[in-house]
């Protein structure tokens, strides 16, 4: 199979599966050659195909509400701090990238701190643009709890330490709710981020199998509760946080990695 196009979902990851982006404009125009291109291939080839570029988990059947996908059928992470802890407990060897921090590398090139949520990194979802993932987070779960006028606060500002802030704010907040949504919510803005920029993209894949560990001492939620520069960083039985931020990236690397595999045989 010679000049494969490229599937829908990374010609156009800007558009989301069942968006009306489909049905009108450039999308409708790629979609509509798309499927006429597939439909002359052989059954043999079209398996092919389909072998080669597995769709995405936001494209497939999950659970949905206010358009926050679950990767799996109760939203469950792929990772965890009580896995890592069973892996370490066996003196299996774990490498980790740590990363804290979110200002650009002074010479110009990638660096860790594009894991950060507040590293500034344009994508967008159908026809909304975002600056940062803090910004992606915090207007979801304004809309998670239907404050309004907080997602609109949030989306019209350019800083993320007030974006943190204006989440904090955020009226009919249910901790139980957030708890529910708050991962998965991050695993879906991640997702997006790091594929639509192609830089962004190859850092990340280019961290290979090792537990991205956010080594905020700060943070005992999203990250570790620790610097990197704490002697026992490396032991997970001494984190003093979930590390949920590393175990997101790290589950969307696998994603990227698994959807991306074929990308080389492509003409976008």
């Amino acid at each position: 199979m010679n000049k494969l196009m490229a599937p829908l979902w990374i010609k156009y990851p800007n558009i989301p599966n069942g968006s009306i982006g489909w049905r009108m404009g450039y999308g409708e125009s790629y979609s509509e050659k798309f499927y006429r291109w597939f439909s002359k291939l052989s059954e043999e080839k079209k398996n092919q195909y389909n072998e080669l570029f597995e769709k995405p988990k936001m494209w497939g059947i999950s659970t949905s509400f206010k358009n926050i996908k679950f990767w799996t059928k109760n939203g469950k992470p792929e990772y965890s701090r009580k896995q890592l802890i069973e892996d370490f407990s066996k003196r299996n060897k774990i490498k980790y990238t740590f990363f804290w921090g979110h200002q650009p590398s002074k010479n110009g090139e990638i660096s860790t701190s594009c894991f950060s949520q507040w590293y500034e990194s344009d994508f967008n979802i159908g026809h909304i643009k975002y600056f940062c993932m803090e910004q992606y987070m915090m207007s979801y779960k304004a809309k998670l709890f239907n404050d309004k006028e907080i997602e609109e606060k949030i989306m019209n500002s350019k800083h993320p330490k007030e974006i943190k802030a204006l989440g904090r704010k955020i009226k009919n907040f249910d901790e139980d709710t957030w708890n529910k949504y708050k991962y998965s919510i991050i695993l879906n803005g991640n997702y997006t981020k790091f594929t639509q920029n192609e830089e962004l993209r190859k850092f990340l894949l280019n961290t290979k199998d090792r537990i991205l560990v956010e080594a905020s001492p700060y943070d005992n939620i999203w990250g570790i509760g620790m610097s990197k520069d704490n002697p026992n960083v490396e032991d997970p039985t001494a984190w003093k946080g979930e590390n949920l931020l590393g175990f997101a990236l790290t589950e969307v690397r696998s994603e990227i990695s698994r959807v991306y595999k074929n990308y080389d045989k492509i003409n976008l």
